[in-house]
């Protein structure tokens, strides 16, 4: 048998790999707030529907960017569900290498209302008041 087929200490099988214990608590809270982000997604999406309304403040004659209110309502629209299922995603992929991932849906809900937030004040910029 040559040196290329012997097991040695730096490599180990995958059953030998000592895993990391599972935390109750990390997996229950990320649960716990990956379902409440579903419930957060749902109001902003909600709220960003209620941003269509905004033009109806231009048609009194106001100086409005009509760009720069198409790209605060898409980033209204758009970015938190994105970030939202990224966070999503990397909360899922930590539990299963059994890494604390409790903090990411609350480090993804903060990005995603701070983008909502961000696109709103791009919509009231925009109508030159």
């Amino acid at each position: 048998m040559t040196d290329a087929y012997r097991v040695t200490d730096a490599y180990r099988a995958p059953s030998d790999v000592p895993r990391r214990p599972v935390r109750v608590g990390d997996v229950v809270a990320s649960i716990l707030l990956l379902v409440l982000g579903v419930i957060a997604f749902a109001v902003l999406a909600f709220a960003s529907l209620f941003l269509a309304m905004m033009p109806d403040g231009c048609g009194s004659g106001a100086n409005c960017n009509y760009g720069l209110m198409n790209a605060g309502y898409f980033v209204a629209l758009l970015v938190p569900p994105l970030v939202f299922v990224a966070s999503a995603i990397w909360a899922i992929i930590r539990l299963v290498r059994r890494m604390l991932a409790w903090w990411i849906p609350l480090v993804g809900a903060a990005v995603a209302f701070a983008a909502w937030g961000v696109g709103l004040a791009m919509m009231q910029a925009s109508l030159g008041r």
